[in-house]
């Protein structure tokens, strides 16, 4: 594949009012889990790219931004990774389809403070595998429509 430095575009990216499946799971999710998470998010690397990005996030501002090293590290080694944040706790996590093939990693903000990692990483792992049961494909998450 041949990384490009234009913007992603296509059945890739919400388009006017459609969204991408993986946009449409993160919000559902997202909502579901409302009174934890303040952040989710989904990276994977796209079809037209090497690169790894956000595909899907709870933050529209964040969408297309590359991963981090850490991003990579925990898809890499398959270990999450909690981060803590002044007064919130950040969980990353590998995604896996619902055939066990990686996805990319997810981001998960909490407003946990110290004494909550615990509770942070249950939830944060929680999330993974509800993701996880609803996604038949990495390629899945780039399709539109219904």
């Amino acid at each position: 594949m041949m990384a490009s430095s234009k913007p992603l575009a296509g059945s890739l990216w919400t388009q006017g009012k459609e969204k991408t499946f993986g946009q449409r799971l993160v919000d559902s999710v997202a909502a579901k889990h409302r009174l934890e998470v303040i952040y989710l998010g989904l990276l994977a690397q796209t079809p037209q790219s090497n690169k790894s990005v956000i595909l899907a996030s709870t933050d529209s501002g964040k969408m297309r931004k590359e991963s981090s090293c850490a991003d990579l590290h925990v898809v890499d080694k398959g270990i999450p990774v909690l981060e803590m944040k002044g007064n919130s706790t950040t969980v990353l996590e590998r995604l896996l389809d619902r055939s066990g093939h990686t996805v990319g990693p997810i981001v998960v903000g909490f407003n946990f403070t110290d004494g909550q990692e615990s509770q942070a990483a249950k939830i944060g792992k929680e999330i993974g595998e509800e993701l996880t049961q609803q996604i038949p494909s990495k390629c899945k998450l780039f399709d539109t429509g219904e």
